[in-house]
């Protein structure tokens, strides 16, 4: 920004603001987002004006964190969020329901039914910004979702402070707040909201819920480990194609690939943070972690096969008759 023409004419607000952008930025365009700012600002409501000092705040740290649409990592962020809100809410409606269902079939549970009464609440109180976060997602409101999954992971995370943490669980607000800076610093332009966004966010949802649902009601009993327990490797099995197709389908798209990984990377932070307080169990959780990790892993290979064959193929055509 020149400052010699606006810097001391500019309300400090917006001068503040405008410090924000990097400086390169700020100084070819500094003039003109203070005009383009001062003309969108007049005469505005309170709230109006908030907004658009909001709106400036945040697209300056976009281009200073180097996360807009035109920088890769802008991309990454673009695909991880609705991987990651998707998975948050295909979680949260199958911690939900099965646990409702067993309150109703018993309606006197100890310590007594007030008791059950307030876990039900609070438990329908942390599900539903999720679902709600995901329908709208999925109706193609991506802005509206990515400020109720931010209430969600701040409701999420103050229902963990309230109920306590074990070592085994203190991982959980670490994933909770990546998924949050995830769905938040994404660039809403970015994210994908057509038809084939939208189905594939509402099916990686239900693919984790209704098979956790029905394991958790029929197959409890016959599992090795707690239902619970399984959840993360079976987040990484649904990844796993969505990953193969980022890297080896008709649009081919590294960055996209990076984002699927970065979206499914909060539900192994539980396990990685338990590893750092229970040291002499630290290959069985490391072992736990890779069994997570290893369908993403599968995904990669069987990409790069692919790749490869391709390669191959194309030289062969190519080459002499």
């Amino acid at each position: 920004m020149n400052h010699a023409t606006t810097g001391h004419t500019a309300p400090r607000a917006i001068r503040l603001l405008i410090g924000l952008y990097p400086a390169p930025y700020r100084g070819a365009h500094g003039d003109d987002i203070h005009a383009t700012f001062t003309e969108a600002t007049q005469d505005r409501t309170r709230g109006a004006l908030l907004r658009e000092y909001r709106d400036l705040a945040t697209h300056a740290l976009r281009l200073r964190l180097r996360i807009g649409p035109t920088d890769p990592a802008g991309r990454v962020l673009a695909q991880a969020a609705p991987v990651a809100l998707a998975l948050a809410a295909g979680c949260a409606l199958y911690l939900l329901l099965p646990d409702l269902a067993y309150r109703t079939q018993n309606p006197q549970p100890s310590p007594g039914p007030r008791h059950a009464v307030a876990i039900t609440v609070l438990q329908l109180a942390c599900a539903a910004p999720w679902l709600l976060a995901l329908g709208l997602a999925v109706t193609g409101r991506w802005r509206a979702a990515r400020v109720t999954g931010v209430a969600a992971v701040l409701l999420g995370g103050g229902v963990q402070a309230l109920i306590g943490l074990d070592r085994y669980s203190a991982g959980q607000p670490a994933a909770l707040a990546l998924i949050g800076a995830l769905v938040l610093l994404a660039p809403a332009a970015l994210v994908d909201v057509t038809r084939r966004g939208r189905w594939e966010m509402a099916a990686l949802a239900l693919a984790v819920a209704l098979p956790g649902i029905a394991a958790d009601l029929y197959l409890a009993q016959y599992l090795p480990l707690p239902v619970l327990a399984v959840l993360p490797i079976w987040l990484g099995i649904l990844t796993a194609p969505v990953l193969l197709d980022r890297l080896a389908g008709r649009r081919r798209d590294p960055l996209r690939a990076a984002g699927v990984v970065l979206g499914t990377l909060p539900w192994l932070m539980p396990m990685t943070t338990a590893a750092a307080f229970d040291l002499p169990r630290l290959h069985l959780l490391l072992e736990y972690a890779g069994a997570c990790a290893a369908p993403l892993g599968v995904a990669l290979a069987v990409a790069g096969a692919l790749q490869l064959a391709r390669r191959v193929r194309a030289d062969d055509r190519s080459g002499p008759a």
